[in-house]
């Protein structure tokens, strides 16, 4: 059984969007790419919750067609044929090829031991509160922007009692990116 893992971009006080869903705050870099590579030679599905979907889906399958580079192209062409799962109560159908719906969190524990590989959530942050609260994390991937928003949705939502991690590593990006990975206490 592989990994479920989320893997989420914050800024330094701990939001994954700005105050108007902005994410104009986040940047990548080649030593950066070499991690987003890896991490998808490892993936066998992505999980969203509808917005993150949203987003996803009006970008990737165009960037296929139409990269800014050649390894933005490789990346959509990854992403377009990957398995995707979007947990949703409102979304009627999935326009992405290679994605299905699922209206409980509960489902999600069955996707996870199904996979040989990992299930990377990418979003959004209800969706780790749900999957949070069912107990069924592995591993958090915090990838610490060094800017402060000073608002917007932070990557802890819901949170009804206090828990804790446990550090297992950090990885420092040149380009002044900390990637912290943290297991359930």
């Amino acid at each position: 059984m592989g990994k479920l893992i989320v893997s989420m971009m914050t800024s330094l006080d701990g939001y994954i969007e700005g105050p108007n869903r902005e994410l104009d705050w986040t940047w990548e870099g080649p030593e950066f790419d070499g991690y987003i590579d890896d991490m998808l030679g490892r993936t066998e599905a992505a999980l969203f919750g509808r917005v993150s979907y949203e987003m996803m889906v009006r970008y990737w399958p165009e960037a296929e067609r139409k990269p800014r580079t050649p390894w933005e192209g490789g990346v959509a062409r990854i992403l377009n044929r990957l398995p995707k799962v979007v947990l949703s109560r409102t979304l009627e159908r999935a326009e992405w090829p290679e994605t299905r719906i699922v209206r409980r969190a509960e489902e999600i524990r069955a996707v996870k031991e199904g996979a040989a590989k990992d299930v990377m959530v990418w979003g959004g942050a209800g969706v780790i509160a749900a999957l949070r609260e069912l107990g069924i994390i592995d591993e958090y991937r915090v990838i610490v922007h060094p800017v402060v928003l000073g608002g917007g949705t932070p990557l802890f939502t819901g949170v009804k009692e206090r828990f804790s991690l446990r550090h297992t590593k950090t990885t420092r990006f040149a380009m002044g990116l900390d990637l912290l990975y943290y297991e359930p206490a």
